[in-house]
């Protein structure tokens, strides 16, 4: 009999869980949001969260691991969650080891983005021996690097935070402390701040479907490029993936995000031959990765 896995994705905005099949199949996708987490103990609203799925759904003997991905800075060892600018209670938190206390099974961590990028080498049928790039440009701006066949997460779980590279001239605070965050401008956070100053009669859903050449958001959409093209100068990829709520809103301008990576990419190469693919970003991308990656491990571990 197939077993199933549980998926979690928690966002800046949104916490979605569903479980998942052998054959990919996804069983009962739920969303709510993120907040439901401000209110007390992260990990018993988690474990409640899980053990009510799984009776909504009569699938507790079926369920043998829990993947869960964060928009956090996740420990080498993937037990712990380090520091999560955008989520209150998520920090320093001993994670992995109190959940599977709680729900009696394997919990398997990582970054939100990885999982997104697990799910997008497999929809867009990647070589995974390759150098893949996922740039995620949602509440944050989420990065995930793969290497050879494994995600980097560098010597203290910390690679791939290129949200947090420093910008020259932007005084702004960001939420994880420092002053200048690539993610103090480049966000659907900064987006959200441009739509009540300069668009305020605008849902910020139509922004760009009902402005499309205002240079503000011009100016925005080429900004995005500053760190994406900064790893490609760094990493020279096989391929960049580009996804994220921002990038899926309807009228966004993907042909100026694109110019603007190559324009700001090192000539002649790598940006002579780069291979750029927009993934097909929906509401489920994270729960498939952060499940596949459970099921993955369990089977690699012979359970």
């Amino acid at each position: 009999m197939d077993f199933l896995t549980i998926g979690i994705d928690i966002g800046g905005t949104n916490f979605r869980i569903g479980a998942v099949n052998g054959k990919g199949e996804i069983i009962g996708f739920e969303k709510n949001s993120s907040r439901i987490f401000d209110s007390g103990d992260v990990i018993e609203i988690m474990a409640d969260e899980i053990e009510k799925y799984m009776d909504r759904y009569a699938i507790q003997n079926q369920v043998k691991a829990v993947g869960v991905g964060i928009p956090s800075m996740v420990s080498k060892d993937k037990k712990k969650i380090v520091s999560t600018p955008n989520l209150k209670g998520f920090d320093n938190l001993d994670f992995v080891d109190r959940l599977e206390e709680k729900i009696r099974m394997p919990v398997f961590l990582d970054r939100d983005v990885n999982f997104l990028l697990q799910n997008d080498i497999s929809c867009l049928k990647l070589d995974e021996t390759k150098t893949i790039l996922g740039f995620y440009v949602g509440t944050g701006f989420g990065n995930a690097v793969y290497i050879n066949g494994s995600f980097y997460a560098g010597k203290n779980g910390a690679a791939g935070e290129l949200g947090h590279i420093p910008l020259i001239d932007i005084t702004d605070r960001c939420t994880c402390g420092n002053i200048g965050c690539s993610e103090v401008r480049c966000s659907g956070k900064y987006l959200e701040y441009l739509c009540e100053k300069y668009f305020p009669d605008t849902l910020i859903r139509n922004v760009f479907k009902e402005h499309p050449d205002d240079p503000i958001l011009i100016k925005y959409v080429s900004d995005l490029a500053v760190p994406i093209a900064t790893e490609i100068n760094i990493l020279d990829p096989d391929y960049i993936v580009l996804a994220g709520g921002v990038l899926y809103m309807e009228g966004f301008p993907k042909d100026v995000l694109v110019k603007s990576i190559h324009e700001k990419t090192r000539k002649p190469y790598p940006e002579a031959n780069l291979d750029i693919r927009f993934s097909q970003h929906t509401q489920q991308s994270g729960v498939y990765g952060s499940a596949e990656f459970a099921r993955l491990k369990l089977l690699s571990a012979g359970r």
